[in-house]
């Protein structure tokens, strides 16, 4: 029994040490306002802000071919295998109203 006790008392003790200590650690964060005191965290920094990448667009696949550049224009009659178009029609001559 009484090594039981001394196991609780140990551990109450170190617990109220370790619990003093982290008090006085992070007494700063009591301290008025205006005494040049500064709010300081435990742990690994946030990494800078990364910029967006470039908006750039791109495909996959096969490129487009060059646009083609038209033919040159002569002062030549085009032509077109087939039949002919039938010579074009008179209008009926308008006869007059009575």
């Amino acid at each position: 029994m009484k090594k039981h006790l001394l196991i609780l008392t140990g551990t109450l003790a170190v617990t109220a040490i370790v619990l003093l200590l982290g008090a006085r650690v992070n007494h700063h964060f009591n301290q008025v306002p205006g005494t040049h005191s500064y709010g300081l965290a435990d742990g690994v920094p946030l990494p800078p802000p990364t910029q967006p990448p470039p908006q750039l667009l791109v495909a996959d696949g096969v490129p487009l071919p060059p646009p083609t550049q038209p033919p040159p224009q002569f002062n030549t009659t085009l032509t077109a295998d087939g039949v002919p178009l039938p010579p074009p029609t008179q209008p009926p001559p308008k006869l007059a109203q009575v």
